[in-house]
């Protein structure tokens, strides 16, 4: 019999699902208590889809032999396939209490856990994984995979080295961890794992891909456009390489050749909202307001460069003229009671409100911005989320709120003005900036920002809100031009 079932195996194992399948079902007609056929009967069903059946033939494989480790482990695995995650959860458990050491199920059981949301129990089953066996790639790399999530790069980092040095040919590695240096800023060494991953596999896209987002982080435009050029030459319904290309000729003052990646983009991927946001703002067409995937990518992309890049390269300093500009407006004022930053970014203006602020909230649609926030320790509560939908469910009065570069990813300014409204305690300030234009209301720039004019500000204000303050500030630097703006202080009235 045993040689039957190694025959049954060599099937399996060859990929010939079918006749192995067919092949123990002949062997159990004379062998009904051969737990292993059950097991892999289920195994060939889970290879063919069949996710049901193999369910029932693992559950026969159990019942025969209550303490066979493995057919949990596939029960487990066949469970996740359906969608049954808690029943997985406990087949997987089932195997490890009968086999302790069994690193695949302490692993399977991690990812299970992750897809319950359960971050931190996923990570001390990984680490299990590990210290059971410390060269399990798949581990590693799982445990690399969620520290990224979380946004602990360099525990990621780490990780995915360890992948690396077991498997140097590991291209997609190669990629990831470009990927990640380049959002910490080590843009060298991000380069050369990516040219590492191209050179290993020439045909990868992605990393093309991402080769071109690097020299583009570099001003090295032509290398950018060969890399972009190169991912869509392996991939032509490429989107994303496509809205890259797009983005790097606007850049270069490439105009009509921009809008036709753009196009294409769009073309490739209907509901590619940052694309169709560029090629309205590159063709004159202003929206109401952008894709809030648009702004939520933008932020999550920029985070971890955010503070080098706008402070550093943008000369951006709106967040350190706040607390002079509140002092200004209300002298009287040690302290405002709550607080509110709106569109809080990395938290760089509530290190200028924490002083003055009993309670201070900060808000914003960037999971990574609030990840960065959290860091700076400076905010009594961190909300991610749109901030009119959340300003409109809260039941919180504030004194204070402010939005310094917020309202250049809004274009009609109504409902976020009513919603802060809707919560302001009496007398409440309401602190906040705009790209200027002269006339009209709001236009949606080549940039993919909005301006507005300050008539269009005061009209939509005028019915919960009088004005206090306007002035013309010097909010950025684009292209080593200044772009000019103003900051408006009203209060409720």
């Amino acid at each position: 019999m045993q040689e039957k079932i190694n025959e049954v195996l060599s099937l399996f194992s060859t990929g010939d699902i079918q006749s192995a399948l067919n092949s123990a079902k002949d062997l159990i007609k004379n062998s009904p208590n051969e737990e292993i056929l059950f097991n892999i009967i289920g195994a060939c069903y889970g290879s063919l889809g069949d996710h049901n059946a193999a369910v029932k033939n693992y559950e026969k494989a159990i019942i025969i032999k209550p303490d066979y480790a493995k057919a949990h482990f596939n029960l487990g695995g066949a469970f996740q396939d359906i969608g049954q995650l808690d029943s997985s959860v406990k087949s997987y458990e089932k195997a490890i209490i009968i086999e302790p050491g069994y690193a695949e199920a302490h692993n399977n059981l991690g990812n299970v856990l992750r897809e319950l949301g359960q971050l931190n129990s996923a990570i001390s089953y990984y680490e299990k994984a590990l210290a059971i066996n410390p060269i399990y790639i798949e581990a590693h790399y799982s445990l690399g995979s969620i520290y990224e999530e979380l946004g602990q790069l360099n525990s990621a980092v780490k990780c995915y080295k360890e992948v690396l040095v077991l498997k140097p040919d590991f291209s997609k590695m190669h990629n990831n961890l470009g990927v990640i240096l380049q959002n910490q800023g080590q843009l060298n060494d991000a380069v050369k794992h990516l040219e590492e991953a191209v050179t290993i596999r020439p045909d990868f896209a992605e990393a093309h891909n991402n080769l071109g987002n690097i020299h583009k982080d570099l001003n090295e435009y032509d290398a950018a456009i060969f890399h972009y050029k190169k991912a869509i030459s392996i991939k032509s319904n490429y989107a994303e390489a496509h809205f890259n290309l797009g983005t790097t000729l606007n850049q270069l003052g490439r105009l009509k050749a921009a809008i036709k990646s753009l196009e294409l983009a769009v073309n490739n991927k209907v509901d590619y909202g940052e694309a169709l946001h560029l090629l309205n703002a590159l063709t004159g067409k202003t929206t109401k307001s952008p894709p809030k995937e648009y702004v939520e990518k933008l932020f999550d992309d920029y985070a971890d460069r955010f503070d080098n890049s706008l402070v550093g390269q943008l000369q951006y300093k709106l967040p350190f003229l706040i607390k002079e500009l509140i002092n200004k407006i209300a002298p009287s004022s040690n302290k405002f009671n709550n607080v509110i930053d709106l569109g809080c970014g990395t938290g760089l203006a509530g290190l200028e409100l924490r002083g003055i602020s009993n309670i201070l909230t900060g808000i914003d649609l960037s999971n990574k911005m609030i990840i960065k926030a959290k860091e700076r320790q400076v905010y009594d509560y961190l909300i991610e989320g749109d901030i009119a939908k959340t300003l409109n469910a809260s039941k919180e009065k504030y004194n204070l709120f402010v939005a310094l570069d917020v309202l250049i990813y809004i274009g009609e300014v109504s409902s976020i003005f009513k919603a802060i409204r809707n919560c302001c305690s009496q007398n409440a300030i309401f602190i906040f900036s705009i790209e200027a234009q002269m006339d009209g209301e709001y236009s949606l720039l080549k940039t993919g920002r909005y301006s507005h004019s300050e008539d269009y500000i005061l009209r939509k204000a005028s019915y919960g809100f009088k004005l206090i303050l306007s002035q013309e500030v010097r909010l950025r630097k684009d292209n080593e031009k200044w772009i000019t703006g103003s900051i408006i202080c009203l209060q409720a009235n």
